[in-house]
């Protein structure tokens, strides 16, 4: 029988001089170890924390020199996660960073949903272990990094595996130790944080590894953490490749297919690699490692999945692993003397997991140090970090079924589009209440029960069902009147946010020499990045008019060149509304050869009007297509034609605008994109698939 140590009413507390051991140096080892090192010294006391790492040859920098390993992870560091790094000292340096990310991406079965990272914001992705070892960071990644620091402030790291866990004669927790290391076979200390996360063992659910059945025995009242399978790979892709499709960009596709069941799809970008995280169905039924090389060609195979990653095959693979993620929180993860923190607890769900690890190992090195170590000073002070993450989950389960739920489904992802665009569209920026909750629940940066609360809340029901169930119905109904069908491929942003629409114009006017003026009666602009060259995007536009375009192509609405030549001055596109018998005429009159092109309205029927396309150069080395259209309303100068005016605007609305052009934008992108394919490099040759040591 294992015997427990004993309390009296004052409890237990650690005394100056005292060991407390850490069963394994990943992050929340690391966390726990270098908070109470700190936290020690600032108190004027003493103690010695020994990190028990499982690696065969310890360097006195804390790091295992001839262990491989990656650990299980998509490897990104959230915006809050890097806030409390800051707070902490704990500066990454630029070698263990491999990507900072500008924006998220979330698709959806019907559009992507573009975000921003804030200003004030840092997000980025790093490598997590030594593995793929060819990767070129720091030795030992983020993780390296960490136990670097702790040894920094203190912490002795000593080469070791922990079998199990008993009680000594002295009530001391006494750790055995597998023989084949260098350290002893068994270790005392006063305390230990059990930080060996949930992948003890490869494929199979830690619940049945030895150390935690120990625990179990010492502790009746702890359950291990539930946990659902994961695959995890790297494709090496190379610096040119992302920075061309996904440069500073993450990532996260909600869906799958109907052969191959997915809730999540997660690309994070590191430098020359490319991170794919991959949970559901599929997964969890999937015999692993056997069927991961199927998989990972199916998940690759996907349409969607090409449109992100072009010209990939046969894949690249660097790694690969199938590890398990915890999704439900541990119970009563404490003991006299001993408690589970990191992965061991549990993690949040599907996002952000590193912060978790910091926020349970912080917690336990404040309680060890100030509020004591006997099972209740644990169950008070440590507690609530471990009721936290449980609660957090079980928000996390309703909000990703709400998530799954809307984008998932065609009719509700398209709702929920149009709602986010038309605040982007007419909102100031910090006036958006539904783009604000969205981005929580994409960036993982707030407690999911901050964003379930956001999600039933007033203003953002009402920019819903204002800006999208009253829309999309509006829009879909105009789609069938004019006979746009969006068939198979796909659809993507077009919207210009409001804070950068002065900038648009800006550019323009620079770009002819012309003045806009502040605000035309009809003013609207999209833009739609494309990856081909401006020539090939320039050519696309030469169709505008013709009838081997594939776009712009309405029931009941024609449009033709009439007289002229494609892209050049003198050209001229008629409009003919068959439905109101109108007709409508626009002038090509300048051009920047494979640049821009400005279409001027015929005056009869608008003052000022213009039509323009300017391809301009993005960030990442792409290109965008920027389409802008403005002109003032003729107002008549006598009754009837006052009255035909006004008719004119009712059955010329705005929005006609947004879904037209909306459709066409989408349509040039795919048809530019599907000739540039032509002429991409050759297939890359695939590469060795690593294998986890």
């Amino acid at each position: 029988m294992l015997r427990s140590s004993g309390r009296d009413d004052q409890g237990l507390a650690l005394n100056d001089g005292d060991t407390i051991a850490v069963t394994g140096g990943g992050p929340s080892g690391s966390f726990f170890a270098i908070r109470v090192l700190r936290e020690a010294r600032r108190a004027g006391r003493h103690v010695k924390v020994v990190i028990i790492e499982k690696g065969k040859s310890i360097g006195r920098d804390g790091i295992s020199r001839h262990g491989r390993g990656c650990n299980h992870c998509a490897g990104g560091i959230s915006p809050r996660l890097n806030d409390v790094l800051e707070q902490s000292g704990l500066a990454i340096p630029g070698t263990v960073i491999r990507g900072e990310v500008d924006t998220i991406w979330v698709q959806g079965l019907w559009k992507n949903f573009p975000f921003k990272v804030p200003e004030d914001m840092r997000m980025y992705s790093v490598l997590r272990g030594s593995f793929p070892q060819r990767a070129g960071s720091e030795f030992g990644g983020f993780d390296g990094f960490l136990l670097r620091e702790a040894v920094k402030e203190g912490a002795e790291v000593v080469s070791g595996e922990v079998l199990g866990i008993d009680y000594s004669d002295t009530g001391m927790p006494r750790l055995e130790m597998n023989p084949a290391y260098e350290a002893s076979k068994t270790i005392e200390a006063s305390f230990v944080a059990v930080s060996t996360g949930i992948n003890i063992q490869r494929g199979s659910d830690y619940g049945s590894n030895p150390l935690i059945c120990c625990l179990r025995r010492i502790n009746p009242r702890f359950s291990p953490a539930r946990t659902r399978k994961a695959l995890i790979f790297e494709l090496e892709v190379g610096q040119d490749y992302l920075k061309k499709h996904m440069n500073r960009e993450i990532y996260f596709v909600e869906y799958g297919s109907k052969e191959l069941s997915l809730e999540h799809i997660a690309l994070v970008p590191k430098r020359e690699l490319l991170t794919v995280a991959l949970i559901g169905r599929s997964i969890d039924e999937a015999e692993l490692p056997k069927d991961a090389r199927r998989i990972v060609r199916e998940v690759l195979a996907l349409p969607h999945m090409r449109r992100i990653l072009p010209s990939m095959e046969p894949a690249p693979l660097a790694c690969i692993c199938a590890p398990r993620m915890a999704v439900r929180a541990a119970r009563h993860p404490y003991a006299d003397r001993v408690a589970l923190i990191g992965d061991a607890v549990g993690s949040r769900l599907n996002k952000d997991g590193l912060y978790s690890a910091y926020r349970t190992a912080t917690q336990l090195a404040d309680t060890v140090l100030h509020h004591g170590i006997d099972e209740r000073s644990l169950e008070t002070s440590y507690g609530p970090a471990v009721e936290w993450l449980a609660r957090d989950n079980r928000y996390g389960e309703l909000m990703f079924g709400v998530s799954r739920l809307t984008f998932r489904t065609p009719v509700v992802s398209r709702i929920v589009y149009q709602a986010f665009a038309t605040e982007l569209k007419v909102r100031d920026k910090d006036r958006r209440p539904l783009g604000t909750v969205l981005w929580k629940m994409a960036s993982g940066t707030s407690d999911y029960r901050e964003v379930l609360k956001g999600m039933s809340s007033l203003p953002v029901l009402r920019s819903f069902l204002v800006g999208g169930v009253l829309v999309t119905l509006r829009n879909t109904l105009t789609e069938m009147l004019f006979g746009v069908k969006w068939g198979e491929y796909g659809r993507y942003p077009t919207v210009i946010m409001k804070e950068k629409r002065g900038d648009v114009k800006r550019a323009i006017e620079q770009r002819f020499g012309i003045e806009i003026g502040e605000s035309p009666e009809f003013e609207r602009m999209y833009k739609i990045k494309i990856r081909a060259s401006p020539r090939q995007v320039f050519d696309e536009l030469g169709k505008f008019g013709d009838e081997r375009r594939n776009y712009l192509k309405l029931r009941s609405l024609e449009i033709k060149r009439i007289s002229g030549l494609p892209n050049e001055v003198g050209s001229v596109i008629e409009y003919n509304a068959k439905l109101i018998s109108m007709t409508l005429r626009m002038r090509l009159t300048s051009v920047v050869p494979d640049r821009a092109l400005l279409y001027a309205v015929d005056e009869k029927f608008a003052d000022r009007g213009k039509l323009v396309f300017d391809i301009e150069r993005t960030k990442d080395g792409n290109w965008g297509l920027v389409l802008y259209a403005a002109f003032d309303f003729k107002r008549g100068k006598r009754l009837i034609g006052r009255i035909y005016w006004s008719l004119f605007r009712i059955f010329f609305p705005a929005f006609l605008h947004d879904i037209f052009w909306n459709h066409a934008l989408c349509r040039i992108k795919e048809d530019v994109e599907d000739i540039a394919e032509e002429d991409v490099l050759p297939a890359r040759s695939g590469a060795a698939v690593c294998r986890q040591g």
